[in-house]
């Protein structure tokens, strides 16, 4: 099984998911800007989709995250709107890395909140973020 772990920095701040079983979901996408390209060109997005449960009542930890992540979310500062974001895969059974994604210029374009009393009061969230232009050879992946 696999586990994530979400690091987040700015010049005055760091946001951090690293308990098991937060992260359930987690993409990672490189994708063409113009879908009728017919050559290989410097327009390409890269984009990161993150989503979790935040269980109310249990870690206070995730839900002063999930507040930091809704923050960053409204934030329009230059100084602070654009972070460094380190996804971390591990191997659950013997915590090995699977793979490392550090992708430096990312912001925010989506950030939900869900509450359903229906799933044992489960909250989740979701994170969509993009890389700021020219940046794509900074992106470093690790296995």
């Amino acid at each position: 099984m696999i586990y994530y772990e979400l690091k987040i920095e700015s010049s005055t701040e760091e946001i951090v998911v690293n308990e098991k079983n937060v992260i359930t979901f987690a993409e990672v996408v490189f994708e063409t800007d113009d879908k009728n390209t017919k050559t290989k060109s410097n327009a390409i997005l890269a984009q990161m989709t993150v989503r979790g449960i935040i269980v109310q009542g249990q870690d206070t930890s995730i839900n002063e995250q999930a507040i930091k992540l809704s923050e960053w979310a409204r934030d329009l500062k230059n100084s602070t709107t654009y972070r460094n974001v380190t996804l971390t895969l591990r191997d659950d059974e013997d915590e090995s890395i699977v793979r490392i994604y550090k992708i430096p210029a990312m912001f925010v374009c989506d950030y939900k909140e869900t509450f359903s009393t229906t799933d044992n009061n489960a909250f989740t969230f979701e994170l969509k973020l993009n890389q700021s232009t020219n940046k794509l050879n900074d992106i470093k992946i690790y296995q």
